[in-house]
């Protein structure tokens, strides 16, 4: 696929230059893809179909493995709705150096969306998608495959992994999700299939802590009634003082660490970030083991 990699960059680009985004946080992004540098680019892009049969779309993703033949466990990744940045690069890359072969996707490019903070219902079928590209691979250890998400993505995970619906859709399982400070918690039942780690802050105004609280208490509140069920599957990390989007390291180039976007406040905060990376790792350590 020759000049993949290149259309890739300039989307990413493309979308970092919205009219909507705070210049501040477009030109830390930017700074964060040119000063990555080759090391930030040791994967691959690689193609893979998604949608219906009357609405198809071919997606473009980011896949780094580690070195050698596998087969590995792997890793999902689903971005925000503000679409595919750096900080997706970056994961995949630091999940890849602790073993994983991880595929991060882009689920506006390949559509022509930029972004879209007002619902978005395809990303869960892309995470799918993602997931059965992954297991026809034989260096995937098919079986032991988990889905991470960031904000609008992390709503997905939950969506994903929700007892109900989705799992009567799709064959393939995800073994486990991590959910870093979900849309969705005040909409989702919190019964899952699979274990779950949400990691989010107290002071994010965007997503609130509160409603994953709730989530995980199965407490029934305004617009949403919970069941009883067995919510233990889920993991709850709340971290005081931290925003939105605290784990986007680019944001540590403002000299606030942080920026207004859609009139809330994300921020870089280098303690949750430190401390969600180990958590991640024990999380998929654990979940995604042998056999």
């Amino acid at each position: 696929m020759t000049g993949l990699p290149e259309r890739k960059f300039s989307a990413a680009l493309h979308a970092l230059s919205l009219r909507k985004v705070q210049s501040a946080l477009t030109i830390a992004l930017l700074f964060g893809l040119l000063a990555s540098g080759s090391g930030a680019w040791a994967g691959q892009f690689v193609q893979f179909d998604s949608g219906t049969s009357k609405e198809s779309v071919q997606l473009t993703g980011y896949l780094a493995r580690p070195p050698g033949s596998g087969p590995f466990a792997a890793v999902v990744l689903l971005h925000g709705c503000g679409g595919f940045h750096s900080s997706m690069i970056a994961w995949a890359d630091r999940l890849a150096f602790f073993g994983y072969a991880t595929l991060a996707v882009d689920s506006f490019g390949p559509r022509g969306v930029t972004a879209n903070c007002g619902g978005f219902g395809e990303q869960v079928a892309d995470g799918y998608a993602a997931l059965h590209y992954l297991a026809s691979k034989s260096f995937i250890r098919s079986s032991h495959v988990a889905v991470l998400g960031f904000s609008m993505g992390g709503g997905s995970v939950l969506a994903s992994l929700e007892k109900g619906l989705v799992e009567r859709l799709y064959t393939e399982r995800f073994r486990s999700g991590v959910a870093f400070y979900p849309a969705g918690c005040n909409s989702s039942s919190g019964i899952m299939t699979a274990p779950v780690l949400v990691l989010t802050g107290d002071a994010d105004d965007w997503t609130p802590s509160a409603a994953c609280e709730a989530m995980v208490a199965g407490r029934s509140e305004i617009g949403v009634s919970r069941a009883p069920g067995d919510r233990s599957l889920i993991e709850l990390v709340i971290y005081p003082g931290a925003h939105h989007g605290f784990d986007l390291s680019d944001l540590s180039l403002v000299p606030s660490r942080g920026v207004t976007f859609q009139g809330h406040r994300i921020e870089y905060n280098e303690e949750a970030t430190k401390n969600s990376i180990a958590r991640v790792r024990d999380f998929l350590q654990r979940t995604l083991a042998q056999p």
